[in-house]
């Protein structure tokens, strides 16, 4: 049995999940390519450089930059845009001096595209007086040879419970007997991105209910404390009903401006619908309509998600365009199957002002009602993973603070400490609450 990047969307349940997840496989593959090195993830924030993943040590020596674009499906203008921008926001980093860039895909190029890329690549090249190994594509087949090549390939493509699946057919069938202990992963019980092997361990509330009902009569918009379950009950529930949808993730995004989510929402729908814009870009929000127009009408989801403002000034003028969007595109629309989904922190009745009337195009439904259900949520976690925590459960609930993500960090420490002993579990506590932003 062999999987390919094209199985890495279904694995990790959408494109956001498998993008997070390829920049993960990334670093751990390039961290066995250059052993004995520096090699690292960066946090996305403004003015990060440019990064994904580096190796070297920043700011003492040159870096080589390693660029991870999980551009499956499609390879046009607007992929080759964001490959020209993070070239050269790492190549003009002033915290940093650039040894090499390596760009990571996981699709092969085709021969218009490989046009493209060489012309690119040495015009840069040519332009910075640098060698021919300064910029470096690696191609999805290249990055399966490297991670098989260093034993990865199984552990980051998901196939050892496939592995055991045939071991447990082999034995059913007549082949020799074989004991296989199976155990849950704590990583599917303490899911972070919600995939269909994770459900058993979803904890469903009223809300999962209510936005299934909402989603069949109009679009919905959610919104909550950050760490309350808003993208899992997305996701979940979206995948559960086999609903197609387009999730536009807007966390590796710096929004300075009400354009850039804009602009990114265009990317997602673009590389979803394997289109690319042929009209001026002077109202993204037309742009934005008449490429849904060229989808044609289909049922479909338009997932707008962690979009994570403090600039009261900025959330507004976001909300207020994203408000427009969906009520400009239901007035002059006949697609009654295409809904949005729109996810924020903030409630976005304290910020639309009553003449946008947004609900008549939404239903908001919050996200922040865990009062009284932490608990079932705890008892769930503590017999799935087989742990003896009952008497510690009055003090986990309340240093969580009711919320879900606390609480599952509170049980990954208490797993990686190993024990479960009054100490041990003051520590995961003290470590989590730390830790948390």
């Amino acid at each position: 049995m062999n999987r390919d990047w094209n199985d890495f969307k279904s694995i990790h349940s959408n494109i956001a999940g498998a993008r997070e997840a390829f920049e993960n496989a990334c670093e751990t593959l390039f961290r066995k390519v250059y052993t004995g090195k520096h090699v690292s993830q960066v946090k996305v924030k403004q003015g990060d450089g440019g990064i994904d993943v580096f190796v070297g040590e920043l700011g003492v020596e040159p870096i080589t930059v390693i660029q991870c674009k999980f551009f499956l499906e499609t390879f046009e203008e607007s992929q080759k845009s964001q490959i020209r921008d993070s070239f050269d926001t790492a190549l003009n980093s002033g915290k940093f001096e650039l040894k090499e860039w390596i760009l990571c895909l996981p699709r092969i190029i085709d021969i218009d595209e490989n046009s493209w890329w060489f012309k690119w690549k040495h015009k840069k090249i040519t332009e910075n007086a640098k060698g021919v190994d300064f910029i470096q594509l690696t191609n999805g087949n290249k990055l399966i040879d490297l991670l098989k090549e260093h034993n990865l390939y199984n552990s980051v493509f998901e196939m050892e419970d496939s592995l055991k699946i045939a071991e447990i057919h082999q034995t059913i069938v007549g082949k020799k007997p074989i004991t296989v202990d199976i155990k849950v992963k704590p990583r599917v019980v303490l899911f972070n991105n919600y995939s269909l092997v994770n459900e058993p361990y979803y904890f469903q509330r009223k809300e999962d209910e209510e936005f299934n009902k909402s989603l069949e009569i109009n679009n919905v918009w959610l919104f909550g404390h950050s760490g309350f379950g808003k993208t899992a009950l997305i996701n979940r529930n979206l995948l559960v009903n086999n609903v197609e949808y387009c999730y536009c993730d807007l966390s590796p995004i710096n929004i300075l401006k009400s354009g850039d989510v804009l602009d990114e929402l265009l990317n997602a729908i673009e590389e979803q619908f394997s289109l690319t814009r042929t009209f001026p870009a002077d109202n993204k929000i037309k742009q934005i309509i008449q490429t849904l127009y060229k989808a044609g009408h289909r049922k479909f989801v338009i997932v707008i998600d962690e979009l994570s403002v403090t600039d009261s000034d900025l959330l507004k003028q976001i909300v207020k365009d994203l408000n427009n969007l969906v009520t400009h595109f239901c007035n002059y629309s006949d697609q009654d199957d295409l809904k949005f989904v729109v996810s924020t922190i903030t409630d976005p009745n304290k910020i639309l002002e009553a003449n946008y009337k947004a609900s008549d195009y939404f239903q908001f439904i919050s996200c922040n009602q865990w009062d009284g259900l932490l608990e079932k949520l705890f008892h769930l976690l503590n017999d799935s993973l087989q742990l003896q925590l009952i008497d510690y459960k009055d003090l986990i609930i309340e240093k969580a603070k009711n919320s879900p993500r606390t609480l599952k960090s509170i049980f990954r420490k208490i797993l990686l400490l190993k024990k479960q002993d009054s100490e041990s579990i003051n520590q995961a506590i003290h470590l989590t609450i730390t830790e948390v932003v």
